[in-house]
C-alpha cells in the first residue's frame, strides 16, 4: 500500500495517467482504517501467533484481513472527469469495471447498494468493514464479495479494495480485540452476509486467473489505452522510501 500512496502522490503531482494495481499479500495482513489504532482494535498475540502483521491503510474504514484475496487499487487525478466527479460517481465507475472482471470468470454479480439492514445491526455489532453498508457495492445473491475504500485529496483520488478468493478472510474476528461474544457475532454476520469466489465459482481459482480476469474488466469498461508498465528503479526507491517511513511510523499519511 505504499506504492498506492505513491501513485497517488505522482497524480497530484501532475500525472494524468489512471494506474490499476492488482497485487496479493506474503502473510495474514490487517488493514487498519487511519483512524484505528492497534493497541485498541487488534489483539496483538493472536494475530503474531498466526503468523499476521497489520498495516494502517490511507483510506478510512475499520479492519479488514488480506488472506488469499486480489486487492486492486485504482488512481487518477481529479481532472480526469472520465472517472468521475464525485465519490459516488467513482464508485459506480469502478464498481463496473469490476463487475465486467468478475463476469469474465463467470461470477454473476450486480452493483447495488448493499445491505441496508445491516446498519441497525451496526448499533448492536460492531461491523467488520468488509460488511460497512455502502452504495454501489459488488454483490453475489445479497451478499457482499467486494469491499473498497476511497480517498480523495484535493488533486487526486485512490480507491482500492479486497476481491476475497478464500474463505479466510472470515478470520478477521479471531485478530480483533472483542469479548468472544461479540466475536461470534462478528463470524456469523461475516459467514451470511458476504461471500468468496471458492464458493462462486466450482474448483475455486488462482490469483493469477482472477488478476487477469479483473485487469479485462478494467480494459473493456474504461476508455483508455491500457498497457503494462513495470516499475522502474527510481520508482522502487520511492516507494521503498515511503514504506521505510510507514514501517517507522505505523501510519500513511496523503498530505
Amino acid at each position: 500500500m505504499a506504492a498506492d500512496l505513491y501513485l497517488l502522490k505522482r497524480c497530484a503531482a501532475g500525472c494524468e495517467d489512471v494506474t490499476i494495481r492488482l497485487y496479493s499479500w506474503h502473510c495474514p495482513t490487517v488493514s487498519l482504517g487511519y483512524m484505528q489504532s492497534p493497541d485498541t482494535e487488534l489483539d496483538l498475540t493472536a494475530l503474531n501467533a498466526a503468523g499476521g502483521v497489520w498495516i494502517r491503510r490511507i483510506t478510512g474504514g475499520r479492519a479488514v484481513l488480506h488472506d488469499g484475496d486480489v486487492t486492486y487499487s485504482v488512481t487518477f487525478p481529479k481532472t480526469l472527469r472520465r472517472m468521475g466527479g464525485g465519490i459516488r460517481e467513482t464508485y459506480g465507475i469502478i464498481s463496473k469495471c469490476l463487475a465486467a472482471g468478475l463476469g469474465g470468470a463467470s461470477v454473476k454479480c450486480e452493483a447495488h447498494d448493499s445491505d441496508g439492514g445491516l446498519t441497525g445491526v451496526g448499533r448492536e455489532v460492531k461491523l467488520p468493514c468488509f460488511l460497512a453498508p455502502n452504495r454501489d457495492e459488488i454483490m453475489v445473491g445479497g451478499r457482499k464479495l467486494v469491499g473498497s475504500a476511497q480517498k480523495r485529496t484535493a488533486d487526486a483520488v485512490l480507491q482500492h479494495g479486497s476481491i476475497p478468493i478464500s474463505a479466510d478472510y472470515r478470520k478477521l474476528p479471531l485478530y480483533l480485540r472483542i469479548d468472544d461474544s461479540e466475536r461470534e457475532k462478528q463470524a456469523e454476520l461475516l459467514r451470511l452476509k458476504s461471500c468468496c469466489i471458492d464458493e462462486l465459482i466450482p474448483g475455486g481459482a488462482s490469483f493469477e486467473f482472477m488478476a487477469e480476469r479483473i485487469a479485462e474488466g478494467f480494459a473493456s469498461v474504461l476508455p483508455f489505452e491500457f498497457e503494462f508498465v513495470p516499475w522502474s528503479c527510481e520508482e522502487e526507491a520511492d516507494i521503498a522510501e515511503i514504506e521505510d517511513d510507514y514501517r517507522n511510523q505505523k501510519s500513511l499519511n496523503a498530505d
